[in-house]
């Protein structure tokens, strides 16, 4: 079916995908897909039947989808208080607090998190003022945020939305996406912004279809409403991009498959899901099964800086995260853009050593025989200010660039060593 095109507040409704708590009980079965949702109340109301609203829509999205559910969740409607505690601890579930430091410190070294800054605090503060709901596919429940704890036109449209990630989860397993992988982050953003991508595209069409215009009002006014606002422009610009990414990037990519094959391509993309951020900016790549280039980083690199140091973590950035690094360490957006575009492979290390001292060791593979002088001019200009000292290394034949962060001249030039030509 064909889907129409994303009015342009819809990318303020931004609904991240966290763990949920406790399940509930099964809602009634739905009525007939035909019934539109813009017969139903429009406000929040003593007497309006809550299951019926849900239901109807369920049906609505069914048909739009293309799947059926194979068991029903009951939504449930939290207040601002219960999802801000829900999302504390849902966070900190997820994330060990030894992964939360090693990402702080990488974001930190480069130059990406303000300093001081808490990343815990910052995810939770722009999640807690930008959720609309979500659908936890571990606790295998759906909740709805509702001020008033009624259901209108803004409280239908995230159902609408967390009802395609219900039928994801329930025909593709969302769970064997790997969508929290802690040592491919992007990997895990790709694959994300298949997931968002498709729900923001089935609730835009079921939008399109169901909401009057006095609905698309109401819907406008609560995402533009300040608190929500203010979360998402007082995010650090690295976490802001990256919040927005999976929606917006995800929603073009969808857009590319439904183009080329329906929503049988959709579905085909959840076996044979995105590898990178590079196949989300460029769909062609994905079409093409252009996968990533192979990065590995050598053994002992933490052993190369002495006594005390160790290896604490490892990712990849990949294309988006690269960009976006760049952008906000001061290179010209154009020109941030065109350094990764290039991009084929990478894999970052973040190593500790005494008395806090911390290194990176990025190595990056590149397309094109171009590319890789294209991306050291660039991280050159963005590294400058950093602390520390930061080297960057060339190697033409295999389109190889190296970067590495340390606290001393020496230590950077005995890493850059041990990642070898």
């Amino acid at each position: 079916m064909h889907r129409s095109s994303r009015p342009p507040f819809v990318a303020l409704l931004v609904v991240i995908l966290v763990a949920a708590c406790t399940s509930t009980s099964s809602p009634s079965a739905p009525p007939s897909p035909t019934t539109p949702a813009s017969d139903l109340p429009s406000s929040p109301a003593p007497s309006i039947d809550a299951a019926a609203v849900y239901a109807a829509i369920a049906a609505q999205v069914e048909q739009i989808r293309g799947l059926r559910p194979t068991a029903a969740i009951t939504p449930v409607l939290l207040d601002e208080a219960q999802l801000e505690a829900n999302l504390a601890q849902d966070f900190d579930r997820e994330n060990p607090p030894a992964l939360v430091a090693v990402a702080q410190d990488e974001l930190s070294e480069l130059g990406l998190l303000p300093a001081g800054s808490s990343l815990r605090q910052a995810e939770i503060d722009l999640r807690a003022g930008q959720v609309a709901g979500y659908y936890s596919a571990l606790r295998k429940q759906l909740f709805v945020v509702s001020r008033s704890g009624g259901i209108g036109p803004t409280q239908r449209v995230t159902y609408a939305h967390e009802f395609t990630h219900q039928l994801q989860d329930q025909n593709f397993d969302l769970a064997t996406l790997g969508l929290d992988s802690p040592d491919q982050g992007d990997r895990s953003l790709a694959r994300l912004s298949l997931v968002e991508g498709d729900a923001v595209t089935a609730q835009t069409t079921w939008m399109s279809q169901n909401l009057t215009a006095g609905d698309l009002a109401q819907v406008l006014a609560d995402a533009s409403d300040p608190t929500a606002v203010a979360a998402l422009t007082n995010a650090p610009p690295f976490l802001r991009t990256i919040a927005l990414f999976p929606y917006t990037a995800g929603e073009t990519f969808v857009g590319v498959l439904i183009a080329t094959g329906g929503e049988a391509a959709v579905n085909g993309a959840f076996g044979q899901p995105p590898a990178s951020t590079e196949q989300i900016l460029h769909p062609a790549a994905y079409l093409a099964h252009e996968a990533p280039l192979a990065v590995s980083l050598p053994g002992g690199l933490a052993t190369s800086l002495g006594q005390g140091w160790r290896q604490a973590g490892l990712d990849t950035l990949g294309e988006l995260q690269i960009r976006t690094w760049l952008s906000v360490d001061g290179v010209a957006q154009a020109t941030a853009t065109t350094a990764a575009a290039g991009w084929g492979g990478d894999r970052l290390a973040v190593l500790d050593g005494p008395a806090g001292a911390r290194a990176l060791a990025l190595v990056t593979r590149w397309d094109a025989a171009t590319d890789p002088d294209e991306f050291a001019s660039a991280v050159a200009s963005a590294v400058a200010a950093m602390p520390g000292t930061v080297l960057v290394g060339t190697t033409a034949a295999t389109r190889t660039v190296r970067v590495v962060v340390a606290p001393t001249s020496a230590l950077a030039e005995s890493l850059l060593a041990a990642l070898g030509s």
